[in-house]
């Protein structure tokens, strides 16, 4: 959900930049940008969400990046513009979804919040040229519904997800903090393909392990011994302390390992631990390191509240527009007078 106060923030930086030349569809001469649950979204409309999507995109990956693709945090790779069109055009079905709730959880503003939208509205209008206007139909009483209607769904928005009820336990949500003495086992060539060690170099490595492991056990009378140290006297790669939630460590090391590590107290050091990639000495420092925990504990609560929306908002709009689709509504001829550059 983008909250209204960004949307009219924005809308008082942002100058109009649109092209020329579509059809008008409307009886008034307006531009239809799409239809959705009976109602026509206009394109003065469409262009007030756009400047909040332009600039989100634009402040993450620079004022360049239209035009561009770009690699998603899941490594998908993506039109930028096609995808922000998609994006805009979503944040206002949502909306329109939303705020057809209100009535049904009683929810409305006060005649104090519409006031304040529509002194917002007029206060913004009257910045605007009169091309500024006449480039994408702009009419007053669409900035003030904008406004409300925003408010509005923002309301409903805070309403449904108290029945949302995501609890994530700390135990769900436990991040281990350890430090890992690795010996690995293998190497990478130029094209980062794994190159298994020979046999002898194999053994030369958990020999190495067992000497480290020795060195260790002789220093057991010291309760601050950091083995840290002995990673940059054995010259090794890819030594150092991580920070992982259970499944990544099940993921990285194995359930063995994992067994290993959840076995061991605050300060503890294993015996060397073999794996498919080597030989491994660990030391436990936080096996539940309490802030990195928490961290993400709340981030699972969000990506939990995340899918009960995603699954309610999908439910309601099958219930209001059955046949709606992004390909089947968009009139991308219009949606293109707002030019993304």
């Amino acid at each position: 959900m983008k909250r209204y106060l960004y949307i009219i923030c924005l809308m008082f930086v942002c100058c109009m930049v649109t092209g020329c030349g579509a059809k008008e569809v409307s009886e008034d001469g307006r531009y239809i940008v799409f239809e959705y649950n009976d109602e026509k979204i206009y394109l003065d409309e469409v262009y007030i969400y756009a400047q909040t999507t332009i600039d989100a995109y634009e402040q993450k990956y620079g004022e360049k990046v239209w035009n561009e693709s770009i690699v998603t945090d899941d490594g998908l790779e993506m039109d930028v513009e096609d995808t922000a069109r998609k994006e805009i055009i979503a944040d206002i079905v949502k909306t329109k979804t939303l705020i057809t709730k209100a009535d049904e959880y009683g929810i409305s503003l006060t005649e104090n919040e519409k006031a304040e939208q529509e002194q917002a509205a007029d206060e913004f209008y009257a910045m605007l040229t009169d091309a500024q206007i006449e480039k994408v139909g702009m009419k007053r009483d669409t900035i003030a519904t904008v406004l409300k209607e925003n408010l509005l769904a923002e309301k409903v928005y805070e309403y449904v997800m108290r029945d949302s009820n995501t609890e994530v336990s700390d135990e769900q949500a436990r991040m281990t903090t350890f430090y890992d003495m690795f010996f690995e086992c293998y190497s990478k060539d130029q094209f980062g393909n794994i190159v298994v060690y020979s046999s002898d170099k194999i053994k030369e490595q958990k020999e190495k392990a067992e000497s480290a492991y020795k060195s260790i056990v002789a220093e057991n009378d010291n309760p601050d011994l950091n083995i840290a140290f002995l990673g940059y006297t054995y010259d090794l790669k890819y030594a150092g302390s991580h920070t992982m939630g259970k499944e990544e460590i099940i993921d990285t090391y194995g359930q063995a390992a994992l067994d290993i590590l959840y076995g061991m107290e605050d300060g503890e050091i294993s015996q060397v631990v073999e794996t498919e990639y080597g030989y491994h000495i660990f030391q436990m420092t936080a096996l539940t390191d309490k802030e990195a925990t928490a961290e993400n504990k709340a981030k699972l609560t969000e990506e939990a509240n995340q899918e009960y929306y995603a699954n309610l908002i999908t439910t309601w709009i099958a219930e209001l527009d059955k046949g709606y689709s992004y390909s089947k509504r968009v009139d991308n001829e219009i949606y293109k007078k707002i030019v993304f550059e």
